[in-house]
Formats: structure tokens, C-alpha cells, sequence
């Protein structure tokens, strides 16, 4: 289950979406962005703080829509996770392209 901050956060709340698998990669950049498709890709749990702030995002009419279903900016809306991607990539980290092997 992927949760809206770090578990190690005595406030966590439940988490904003279910359980999306296991990931492991040799690349840093490339396993962050496979994680981060996997959670925007989820289905969003109810009730939940990303519920939550998305409702109150809509009603301050502050969601544009380049952000509307973007999971990871909606429940941290002063994060950029986007930027992060790119300047790992940008300083030699590794590359944000990867290819998904599923496991059974």
C-alpha cells in the first residue's frame, strides 16, 4: 500500500492507493518513475488524504487540469516530484526510462 508520507511518520494516514507490487532496478531515476506511473496509474482508495485535499483543492478551484489526476501533487502540492525526476536524470543519476518486468 502506498501511503501519503513516509511510514516512519507517527501522523500517516491510511493509504492513497492500494498495493502496487514490488519494484527493484539498478537505476535510482528509472525505479522512482516506474513507482511513480504504478501509483498515478492506481486506482485512488476513498476517504483518504488524497481525497481529501483534492476535494479541497477543487473547491478553492485551485486543481488546474495539467494536475487533476496527478496523485503525488495533489497530496503534497508544494513538491514537485516532476523536477526531482529530472535533475537526477540531468546530473548523471540515471534515466527516468524503463522497461516493466512482471513477476509471478
Amino acid at each position: 500500500d502506498v501511503s501519503p508520507n513516509c511510514d516512519c511518520h507517527d501522523e500517516n494516514d491510511k493509504p492513497i492507493v492500494g498495493d502496487i507490487g514490488f519494484f527493484a532496478s539498478f537505476d535510482p531515476v528509472a525505479l522512482d518513475q516506474a513507482r511513480i506511473d504504478a501509483v498515478q496509474a492506481a486506482a485512488p482508495l476513498p476517504d483518504t488524504e488524497f481525497t481529501r485535499m483534492r476535494q479541497k483543492l477543487e473547491d478553492a478551484g485551485e486543481l488546474d487540469e495539467e494536475h487533476a489526476g496527478d496523485k503525488l501533487y495533489i497530496t503534497h502540492p508544494d513538491t514537485d516530484w516532476q523536477s526531482c525526476i529530472e535533475h537526477a536524470e540531468k546530473i548523471g543519476l540515471g534515466t527516468h526510462e524503463y522497461e516493466l518486468v512482471r513477476v509471478k
